[in-house]
């Protein structure tokens, strides 16, 4: 339980801060609609995912596995360039990618661009923490989460403050992020050999790289479709969204224990399940609290919040069996399996968010795909596995 809330307290820190910054930012420069930024660019946060998935974590998974420690800085070279190349596309059609919302262009392009490029950096700074957590050093990725994130909010703010000129400030802060990610190579840099093995990460991350590819699809057209709802929806689901996505990143505590465990050998399956859930009720309560914090701050239609927030927590008491179950299965047992189950829920899922015309489909097809997938894994956790001595093991291991 205590490594899950220290891991969890950093995956806390790595999402709340931006979250506040967008907040904060907003009453500094007397513009509540600065605070949407988050809700624009938030599908743009599963590119960073599906880069992480593969080049940071499916590497040091494979390192694990495979006993291949070139692989881990093999895949953060790689991860570099092809990060850059990815986070360049969304930059150079701006203009193109806040239309496709129905926003104001001249009002929110250089807080888009801003927050695009940041995402860049955190993908960057994602790379070097997940190879500390593989190296069980949560301690050290917590003091570097707080220090970057901590940066990242000081110079923001105080910059805002003190210069007249915003977009000034806002290349500042990414100058500054940009020489600590350098440093963090800089620091972590391991000699390696460069070659295109890094298509070997993918069978350990599969599940994961093509769930959030589609979740770029939903949150591109879903949010579309949402925005176009009008101003009362969209207030209520930034909200809703500011108050749910820092709870979502800390559930990540319980995967990353999971895929550290597993690759390592020391997999409990009994124990993390029941931290898990006791863990995740935690989170979702803290959920809860901070909706209700800023409610009267949003001014938003409580009947909006209440249902949206509603899809997230159930959403949510399915994370840790989900999260725990689907690592087991890609890792150790059949990455194709898991794959194509993640593939078909997903196709679901975006048929529902982007086909159903209502302001709610993204929420609809949320919990369409996460009650698939709950009663899926209890079907194959119960016909194809089995617990001994808390750990869970492979019906007929020898025929496979």
């Amino acid at each position: 339980m205590k490594r899950l809330f220290r891991i969890g307290s950093g995956l806390f820190i790595y999402s709340i801060i931006p979250i506040l910054s967008w907040i904060v930012l907003s009453r500094v420069l007397g513009d509540s609609r600065i605070s949407n930024v988050f809700s624009i660019t938030y599908a743009i946060q599963f590119v960073w995912l599906i880069l992480k998935c593969l080049f940071a974590s499916g590497a040091n998974i494979r390192k694990q596995k495979e006993n291949n420690p070139n692989s881990v800085w093999n895949g953060i070279f790689w991860g570099t360039i092809f990060s850059a190349l990815i986070f360049a596309i969304p930059l150079i059609f701006v203009d193109n990618y806040i239309s496709f919302f129905g926003q104001d262009v001249e009002f929110y392009r250089n807080y888009v661009i801003y927050g695009i490029a940041l995402l860049f950096l955190q993908t960057l700074f994602s790379f070097i923490i997940e190879k500390l957590y593989f190296e069980d050093k949560e301690k050290t990725a917590n003091i570097h989460l707080f220090a970057f994130n901590l940066t990242t909010f000081a110079v923001l703010i105080l910059s805002s403050l003190i210069i007249p000129n915003t977009l000034i400030a806002l290349l500042l802060t990414l100058g500054v992020l940009l020489i600590y990610v350098i440093c963090l190579y800089i620091w972590q840099f391991e000699k390696f050999k460069i070659d295109f093995s890094f298509f070997k990460n993918f069978k350990y991350e599969s599940a994961n790289i093509v769930s959030s590819l589609f979740m770029l699809i939903i949150y591109l057209f879903g949010f579309k479709n949402a925005f176009a709802a009008g101003q009362e929806y969209l207030v209520a689901l930034n909200l809703v969204c500011l108050c749910t996505d820092t709870q979502w990143d800390m559930l990540e505590a319980v995967s990353t224990a999971a895929k550290v465990d597993i690759s390592k050998g020391r997999f409990e399956y009994k124990k993390l399940l029941k931290d898990g859930y006791i863990y995740s009720i935690i989170v979702i309560l803290t959920s809860v609290v901070m909706s209700f914090a800023l409610f009267k701050y949003y001014n938003a239609n409580l009947l909006i919040v209440l249902a949206i927030l509603a899809f997230q927590v159930i959403d949510m008491l399915f994370a840790p069996y989900h999260r725990i179950l689907s690592r087991f299965i890609q890792i150790e047992y059949s990455p194709t399996l898991m794959t194509i189950l993640s593939l078909s829920l997903k196709v679901i899922r975006t048929a529902l968010s982007v086909l159903i015309l209502s302001p709610y489909c993204t929420e609809i097809g949320q919990i369409v795909q996460g009650g698939l997938m709950f009663i899926a894994l209890l079907i194959i956790r119960f016909t194809k596995f089995k617990v001994v001595d808390n750990k869970l093991t492979i019906l007929n291991k020898d025929k496979l």
